[in-house]
């Protein structure tokens, strides 16, 4: 019974933002690589009713779904098929009413699609439903192996580990740069200043050439990695926060629970990755860095840090990094946990925060 009400009640969050979301003009529907999404659940034209599930119903990943239609007048099928984000189902083909899995699905929306042919006459309707994790993540704590020192004047958006040096990018209006560190020591080999009316964001590196973000200016920079000559621009349709590769693409966040899925050569959207935990929605994701194949993502405004499965959007690990910074080395202003590295082949894992003082190497603790 607690569980149901859990449902209930996530389903009314997620309702209620989306509606917010749509009554201040921001377009976050955020179906992963599927683009079949609709608001009816009965299609006008043919007459065909889907009885359940409801529109935005909310399961688990891995739950059957009663899946139950009918023609009105009566009217017998003489075949039938069902879809689950274009993916055909094993069903009973003569039945109005069958139950399919969800085990290949992703979590957020997931379309399902009804055909039904009877008398040379074929019905459609679709309806979406909302799957949340079906695992607890994992907890974790973490061991500081070693501290190195870093800019405490640097609003850190993106953070870089590449052949023993530290690439970072940072934010403000009037202070966003690119930089290059020594990692041992911070010291300042190369920097870029951009514009003072646009706020930088996260940076990705691919094939010897540095991207940066900004946040609200829909705009990407592509600069060469050695000379950071700039070599051009990228346009880009929602906020620009944290940046990674994800294989031969990049994925992008924008302070929501979406993570887009992005063509490096042209920045434009392949697919999207909504995330979630056993709750519900993880939003606030920020600067990104992909560790062993996994996502890791800062959840801004805490001492978090998720871990995402790419495929599924599951968040299967959650960092705890309270007091990882040391706050009798703070002298002046301090902001959020915000800087993730990973040096792939030493397996050292870096974190920092905007404006901190120090950087930190450390070793994850499973709890």
């Amino acid at each position: 019974m607690e569980t149901e009400k859990l449902k209930i009640y996530v389903t009314f969050c997620i309702i209620t933002c989306q509606l917010f979301q749509w009554s201040c003009g921001n377009d976050n529907s955020n179906i992963s690589n599927h683009n079949n999404d609709s608001s009816a659940v009965t299609d006008n034209k043919t007459n065909l009713i889907i009885n359940n599930p409801k529109h935005l119903a909310l399961y688990t990943l891995g739950d059957k779904v009663d899946v139950r239609a009918e023609i009105p007048g009566g009217i017998k099928p003489d075949t039938v098929s069902i879809l689950i984000n274009n993916k055909p189902q094993e069903i009973n083909k003569t039945s109005l009413s069958n139950s399919i899995k969800t085990d290949s699905c992703h979590t957020g929306k997931n379309n399902i699609q009804i055909n039904i042919w009877s008398g040379g006459k074929q019905y459609l309707s679709d309806v979406t439903i909302i799957l949340m994790s079906n695992m607890v993540p994992h907890k974790y704590s973490y061991k500081i192996i070693k501290t190195y020192p870093h800019d405490s004047k640097a609003y850190t958006q993106g953070l870089i580990f590449d052949n023993g040096f530290i690439y970072e990018g940072t934010g403000q209006y009037s202070e966003s740069t690119l930089r290059k560190n020594k990692l041992q020591n911070n010291e300042l080999i190369q920097s870029y200043n951009l514009p003072e009316d646009v706020f930088g964001e996260g940076i990705v590196i691919y094939k010897k050439r540095i991207f940066q973000l900004t946040w609200q200016s829909g705009i990407a920079y592509e600069f060469d990695k050695e000379s950071f000559k700039l070599i051009n621009k990228f346009n880009f349709s929602t906020e620009g926060w944290g940046i990674t590769n994800l294989g031969n693409n990049f994925v992008m966040s924008d302070g929501s629970n979406t993570l887009y899925v992005l063509n490096p050569e042209t920045f434009s959207e392949i697919s999207r990755i909504e995330v979630y935990d056993n709750i519900g929605p993880v939003n606030q994701l920020n600067e990104l860095e992909l560790i062993d194949g996994m996502i890791y993502a800062n959840v801004y405004q805490t001492d978090f840090i998720v871990i995402i499965e790419p495929s599924t959007g599951r968040v299967t690990g959650k960092i705890d990094c309270t007091s990882l910074l040391n706050k009798t080395k703070v002298k002046t202003r301090i902001d959020v946990l915000n800087g993730i590295a990973w040096d792939e082949q030493g397996k050292r894992l870096f974190l920092t925060g905007k404006y901190w003082p120090e950087m930190y190497e450390v070793q994850l603790l499973k709890k």
